[in-house]
């Protein structure tokens, strides 16, 4: 069967800069808050792995749909993740799809000059070396 309305295109990924956030930024309460839960880390992991609308993360992270959807609006009013795309369903009912604002988040325990650092070393040893504390 043919549909009118395209149920799945390409969807591009956001670009890949890197989004450092210290404990001393200022939305870094909401972020922290919004990553507290196991949920909200699912789902933006799975977003990592591919764009998706919500029924689709039900699926993946086995919960309800309603549940995703509160930790969608908790993860886009922190920042972490947006809407890329449109689809549309069997139905014809529009969904929104989502993808994580920026790739990677690096969370940095640290003054500005790590956050310098981190911003200006893009290779994940460099990253890695500064989680433990090597220079």
């Amino acid at each position: 069967m043919s549909h009118l309305l395209p149920q799945k295109p390409h969807v591009d990924r956001p670009d890949p800069d890197s989004r450092v956030v210290t404990l001393d930024d200022e939305d870094a309460d909401e972020i922290f808050a919004t990553l507290g839960s196991d949920i909200s880390r699912a789902v933006l992991a799975e977003l990592h792995r591919n764009p998706a609308t919500q029924s689709e993360l039900a699926e993946r992270v086995d919960t309800s749909i309603q549940n995703v959807g509160y930790h969608v609006e908790q993860l886009l009013g922190a920042g972490l993740v947006t809407v890329v795309d449109q689809w549309y369903s069997q139905k014809g009912v529009e969904m929104d799809v989502f993808a994580p604002a920026e790739v990677p988040l690096v969370l940095v325990a640290g003054g500005h000059e790590r956050t310098v650092t981190v911003q200006n070393n893009t290779s994940s040893s460099k990253v890695d070396g500064l989680a433990n504390g090597d220079d």
